[in-house]
């Protein structure tokens, strides 16, 4: 469950759309979530957006390597983040 304010929520999802039309190499669907590829310029955007995901989103478990961000959870949490990143 996401524990940002409409307001905070409404900044967060514009500042992913931004990375994810701009800056985003590729997404692959990934058992329990998605994995995320970022230009090398744009890992730092990415890696502060997972930062601050990781303060609101306890229910998504983020795995980064460099540039690359695997996105994974239990569930119906899948699903979730296919809706959010694909």
């Amino acid at each position: 469950m996401c524990t940002l304010k409409a307001t905070e929520l409404k900044a967060r999802g514009a500042a992913w759309r931004d990375l994810l039309d701009t800056d985003l190499v590729d997404r692959t669907e990934v058992p329990g979530g998605i994995r995320l590829s970022a230009r090398p310029e744009a890992a730092a955007t990415l890696l502060e957006l997972v930062a601050l995901e990781r303060e609101c989103c306890a229910w998504i478990d983020f795995q980064v390597d460099g540039g690359v961000v695997t996105l994974t959870s239990p569930g119906e949490g899948a699903a979730v983040l296919a809706g959010m990143f694909l």
